[in-house]
């Protein structure tokens, strides 16, 4: 899960901070989602293991650094695919998933079978340089 952290050998989960309710609940959907259960996907965001339903932004400011490359606006923080760990804001992902009758999902960036994320809070720029900077060496 996206809020586990290791402490001495045992497994400690963090307490997420507190969501306001709005953000628990999406509003840019671009199609319906029949199969959508609120109360989970509220439980879920209150626990911190998907993003909140932040309010997007066109442009990268006030704080809101991460891209999301499928709808292109701007959050604080993302959930990551846990196979190539590229971000994708709650929205997006809800739109991706299955509904009850259709197919496992592939991820939308590296075509991996059973497309899964977690969240793990806002990352902070010197994370987002390593990961770059790694990125820039494996590529070479």
């Amino acid at each position: 899960m996206g809020n586990v952290a290791a402490s001495g050998g045992v497994q400690v989960r963090r307490r997420p901070p507190a969501v306001d309710e709005r953000l628990t609940r999406p509003r840019r959907l671009v199609r319906e989602l029949p199969d959508l259960d609120a109360g989970r996907l509220r439980r879920l965001i209150r626990t911190g293991d998907l993003a909140p339903c932040f309010d997007p932004a066109e442009d990268a400011s006030a704080g809101l650094t991460e891209e999301c490359p499928i709808c292109f606006f701007f959050y604080p923080s993302l959930n990551r695919s846990r196979c190539c760990g590229k971000g994708i804001c709650t929205e997006c992902f809800l739109q991706l998933m299955p509904s009850e009758a259709s197919k496992l999902v592939h991820c939308p960036f590296c075509k991996t079978k059973a497309y899964a994320i977690e969240y793990q809070g806002a990352q902070m720029t010197s994370g987002k340089e390593i990961k770059q900077e790694v990125a820039l060496k494996s590529k070479n």
